[in-house]
């Protein structure tokens, strides 16, 4: 790794992209010389496949790991890798005969994969007559990429002109160190100063808990919230490509059947339907309304006690809350670190994944021309009869040359996937940006890094369990868009769990856990403002599910965030809020008419997780058995199986959202109610 070149990448993948491609056209090929066979038709681009994949996935690594790819040749590595992987969904060959009668017998993964090639098709719109499928490809398609990648410009220029300076050392006095760090124009003298307050996602996270300023916490919302508006700048004003994105949106899906794009977004999510969705928010507002009016209120109490004269407003909340978790619970999170040492916590999520889904992590030594950098750690994945299953990278320490998404925000990144016909083992990374050891101690975690870690072993957990026999219907790959972040979200919910989360602490000093009120504290610190956190989670998932399920000339955007303002939110959005310009997942990202996922997944994974708090803590061999059957069922399908089938078969019943509001704290009932929610 340490001796990869910018050349090694690009001709490595472009070699990698041609033998793919020719792959493509000899499946092709032997379609039309009269192969029957679908299964040998996959296995013919199987190996091509995977190879591609995980050159592709190195270069992508390297590019956030290391600072050796020049940016514009790696803007045009990725569009030339994006075109290679659509071609096998762009063959009429291949599309005719997956319409074929040759396809009616197949089973079992290979079903699994048909399925798949036969949606993508159509939403690519071969089933269309000539003429609809050049409106679309050569129409709504090409205007929506151009609306979305004027929007997506328009909007990260409006993101990066924002810098306000602090100069004055009072303001960020309380200031964390790595956020100092982030802030500092010297790094290496985060006290020095001077500051700038950008509006980088951590950044501005972080910035808003901390700073005391009023006036300066308002300047860096504003600067948030009006991006895209006229009012902020008429050149980066966004309004003619979000009604373009929402119109071209629906006139694709309904060129290629569907009555909204939201239906037509519905066809990769396991919950299959908006109506479903909407169940699933309607049956959480209620309770999470109820809840934030009073947590806002008491909010308002605490703020009043402390010298503030106005009312809270949007921009205060999180200043006050850390302040107000702090009064209640006693939890300072830069004291917590102390408590949370990297060695220590990862020792004891290694031994988590071994007790519990039979992952053993094993420490390898490798030689210096194998690493991208020294601190680099390599183990080996087996399971517990000592049979490998593959290898994990684990890039943990900030770095000058890597890629920053904030202390408590990483990758993983699949590096290659499993697959039996391939025959290759799963090897992936983990990426995190971890304050660096230093003067005897080692890195110190929050508990916000806790559970990103946690998390992100997650994802590995999927990617090395999950062996199956191709590599689309193995680890995360080929997932429903809502059930993605499932096992990362059921892994965080350990942290729940009093013992556990007790037994991850040790002083890097003193060796002294915490204590069993201080871990209690930090479970209920960690569930504080649920209520409101949540609204604003069913208020953006309301919002984009309207916006591309609606009649388009019924209601304009803006009223309906307003109506459904006042329904989910409490507070009023201030006056310079121009939602929906700057909501930027829904408009250019992955989630659009899919939101919604990101409450989704983690009302799955409360649900799954819920067996254990069923199953009894005191009763090992219960516990036990419940962690099989998550193994066994879960983790091991891979994404073989519908999400639907597969949590049927671990609950035996659809999913509700009644385990994930009492996790949160927003409900007196441990278990579910038997049935309350479907999702056909």
């Amino acid at each position: 790794m340490a001796t990869l070149t910018e050349a090694n990448c690009y001709y490595g993948l472009g070699k990698a992209l041609i033998q793919y491609e020719s792959a493509v056209l000899k499946m092709e090929d032997d379609i039309a010389k009269g192969e029957k066979d679908w299964e040998k038709l996959l296995v013919g681009l199987e190996e091509s496949r995977v190879l591609l994949e995980s050159v592709w996935n190195t270069v992508n690594l390297l590019n956030i790991v290391t600072d050796k790819l020049d940016m514009d040749r790696f803007t045009t590595l990725s569009k030339r890798a994006e075109r290679a992987f659509l071609s096998r969904y762009d063959s009429r060959t291949i599309f005719g005969f997956l319409q074929s009668d040759a396809v009616e017998n197949v089973q079992g993964e290979d079903l699994t994969l048909l399925k798949r090639y036969q949606l993508e098709y159509k939403n690519q719109g071969f089933e269309l007559e000539e003429k609809k499928y050049l409106e679309l490809n050569g129409n709504w398609i090409k205007r929506l990429m151009e609306a979305t990648r004027d929007y997506k410009f328009k909007i990260n220029a409006a993101t990066q002109r924002f810098r306000h300076v602090i100069r004055d050392p009072n303001i960020v006095r309380e200031f964390p160190v790595d956020l100092l760090k982030a802030m500092s124009v010297d790094s290496h003298q985060p006290a020095k100063g001077p500051w700038s307050v950008t509006l980088h996602p951590y950044i501005y996270r972080k910035f808003m808990e901390y700073c005391p300023d009023r006036r300066v916490r308002w300047n860096a919302h504003t600067a948030l919230v009006s991006r895209g508006s006229r009012d902020m700048d008429t050149y980066l004003n966004v309004a003619g490509q979000v009604k373009d994105i929402r119109q071209h949106k629906l006139d694709q899906a309904v060129t290629i059947g569907y009555s909204t794009f939201a239906e037509m977004a519905m066809a990769t999510k396991m919950a299959g339907s908006v109506e479903n969705v909407t169940n699933m928010i309607q049956s959480m507002v209620g309770r999470a309304r109820t809840a934030q009016e009073i947590e806002l209120a008491a909010l308002q109490e605490f703020a009043e006690t402390r010298g503030f004269e106005d009312s809270i407003r949007e921009f205060d909340v999180e200043f006050f809350k850390r302040k107000q978790i702090r009064s209640l619970y006693g939890i300072e999170e830069e004291a917590v670190r102390d408590y949370f040492p990297l060695p220590h916590v990862l020792k004891n999520v290694f031994g988590l994944m071994e007790e519990h889904y039979g992952l053993v992590f094993k420490l390898v030594d490798q030689s210096p021309d194998q690493k991208w950098v020294e601190e680099l750690s390599v183990y080996q994945v087996e399971d517990k009869a000592g049979n490998i299953k593959g290898h994990c990278y684990l890039d943990p320490y900030i770095r000058e040359d890597k890629g920053y998404q904030g202390g408590d925000d990483g990758w993983f990144i699949p590096l290659r996937s499993s697959s039996e016909v391939a025959g290759t083992k799963p090897l992936g990374c983990i990426v995190m940006a971890l304050g660096t050891p230093g003067y005897g101690k080692p890195s110190l975690l929050s508990f916000n890094e806790v559970e990103e870690l946690l998390r992100l072993f997650g994802k590995a957990v999927v990617h090395f369990a999950g062996t199956r026999k191709w590599a689309e219907t193995s680890g995360r790959t080929g997932l429903e868009w809502d059930a993605l972040n499932l096992v990362p979200d059921l892994m965080a919910h350990w942290l729940t769990v009093p013992h556990v989360l007790q037994a991850l602490t040790c002083h890097w000093s003193t060796g002294e856990q915490l204590s069993d009120l201080q871990v209690e504290n930090q479970i209920q610190a960690n569930k504080h403002m649920a209520g409101y956190q949540i609204c604003n989670e069913l208020f953006k998932a309301a919002f984009d599910l309207s916006f591309f399920a609606e009649e388009y000339e019924k209601e304009t955007y803006q009223s309906v965030a307003d109506n459904l303002g006042l329904q989910y939110l409490v507070l009023s959005r201030e006056r310079e809020d121009a939602f929906p310009m700057y909501f930027e997942e829904m408009m250019a990202g992955n989630w659009s008419g899919g939101y919604y996922s990101h409450l989704w997944s983690k009302m799955l994974a409360a649900d799954i997780f819920s067996a254990y708090w069923e199953a009894g803590w005191d009763d090992p061999k219960e516990i036990a058995k419940v962690s099989q059957k998550i193994s066994s069922v879960l983790l091991a399908s891979g994404s073989s199986k519908p999400m639907v089938q597969v949590f049927r078969e671990l609950r035996g019943r659809d999913p509700n959202p009644e385990a994930l509001m009492f996790s949160r704290g927003l409900s007196g009932s441990r278990s579910p109610k038997k049935r309350h929610h479907e999702a056909a």
